[in-house]
């Protein structure tokens, strides 16, 4: 029988990050509809600075005591086209262009997107939609009791943790999520923390830059991330890992990491996450298979571990509300260790959801060879410590296996 993640109510979690519970419902439910009680400090008084209680509190209170409010979701519904500098592949070949061809990000009517798999029930929570403009690029904005347009920009969406929430950016099928984050954070549009969200992709790209199928049903996102900090370090897509396995376990779903950029159920691969830096403008590509997964043919023979949806292993839910919560969690928690605890230990945090500790694995590619090795954790900048014929090796690059036991 499936399992809904949003019967999952969990005690707690592993990690040194002060976690809030996440409420039973929360898939199941409109993130605007979910209760927002201010938090207590220790002494029963509202307290915007202290670390969340284990009191049953949501990630929904933990942002609204941080005065984020509820996040924004934005339908990029005329679509993006190509920059008119950039040649469309039928210009070289003299074929008639295509719509694909002419887009960057396709049309994406609300009337179209609720027909896609998984976007009906999304819709459905949401209180309709009203125009605005992003940064200069029209939007439909859907937001509690919106009436009137209004004309924002990044520079009307401060980074404080107080003000107004970054924006959820949902986009018609496109070259990749990136491509358009990027071209949306170069008009202003995209904030830190705001984020694009793709129904489907036609270019998405992965690891080493290999080319990612991407059916409607899944989540293909970009996020902005800090320019600063533990995102400008080696360390940045451990720290990342860190936050979403963070994000998918206070949902009671036990997400691990396979180093470096992976997410694992069991030992099928559900998610990826590629990190890219384009003129000062740090971006996370991240992929989450909810509904579909690629098939064994498609993967790196010998490379690759198996890939699996969040269907496959009995776990409901929907892209937009599951990607909002993830990127709500992830940021509390972000928030929480940098701006509040003074410090991060990321790296720490991602060894206690690192994959095959103490197990025996297979090394392909890297700094040494394929070999066989077996896994330590992972060294202060995010480096995975495994031992190889009795030495301990740094690992900077490459990919692993676990060895059948």
């Amino acid at each position: 029988m499936g399992v809904n993640v949003a019967d999952f109510s969990p005690d707690g979690n592993a990690s040194g990050f002060a976690m809030p519970h996440t409420h039973g419902k929360f898939l199941s439910m409109s993130i605007s509809a979910i209760p927002r009680e201010p938090m207590s400090g220790g002494n029963g008084q509202s307290d915007s600075t202290a670390r969340p209680e284990r009191s049953g509190a949501t990630p929904r209170d933990a942002a609204s005591r941080a005065g984020q409010g509820t996040p924004v979701v934005y339908l990029l519904h005329e679509g993006l086209p190509l920059p008119s500098a950039e040649p469309s592949s039928s210009a070289a070949t003299g074929q008639p262009a295509d719509d694909d061809v002419r887009w960057m990000a396709d049309p994406l009517p609300p009337e179209v997107l609720r027909d896609l798999p998984g976007w009906g029930d999304d819709l459905a929570a949401l209180p309709g939609f009203v125009p605005t403009n992003l940064g200069g690029v029209p939007m439909l904005a859907a937001r509690p009791g919106g009436a009137a347009s209004m004309e924002l920009s990044a520079s009307s969406l401060p980074s404080a943790p107080a003000a107004a929430p970054p924006p959820v950016i949902v986009c018609g099928p496109c070259t990749s999520s990136l491509d358009v984050a990027h071209a949306l954070a170069s008009a202003g549009a995209l904030p830190e923390w705001g984020t694009v969200l793709a129904v489907s992709q036609r270019a998405g790209r992965g690891q080493l830059r290999r080319p990612w199928e991407s059916p409607p049903g899944n989540i293909y996102a970009a996020l902005r991330l800090p320019a600063a900090g533990v995102f400008a370090t080696e360390a940045a897509a451990i720290a990342l890992g860190c936050l979403f396995a963070e994000a998918f376990n206070a949902l009671g779903v036990p997400v691990q990491l396979k180093w470096p950029n992976d997410l694992l159920l069991g030992d099928a691969k559900v998610g990826g996450m590629l990190m890219e830096e384009r003129r000062g403008v740090v971006l996370a590509g991240i992929g989450i298979n909810v509904v579909s997964a690629p098939p064994p043919q498609a993967l790196r023979q010998g490379w690759a571990v198996p890939a699996a949806s969040l269907a496959d292993r009995g776990i409901s839910a929907t892209p937009l509300t599951l990607w909002r919560h993830l990127v709500e969690v992830s940021r509390f928690c972000y928030e929480a260790q940098v701006l509040r605890a003074g410090g991060a230990d990321f790296v720490s945090c991602a060894e206690k959801h690192l994959a095959w500790v103490g197990r025996g694995v297979v090394v392909h590619g890297g700094e040494v060879g394929d070999c066989p090795g077996r896994i330590l954790g992972l060294e202060p900048q995010g480096g995975l410590r495994i031992v190889i014929s009795g030495r301990e090796h740094i690992l900077r690059s490459g990919s692993i296996t676990p060895i059948p036991s």
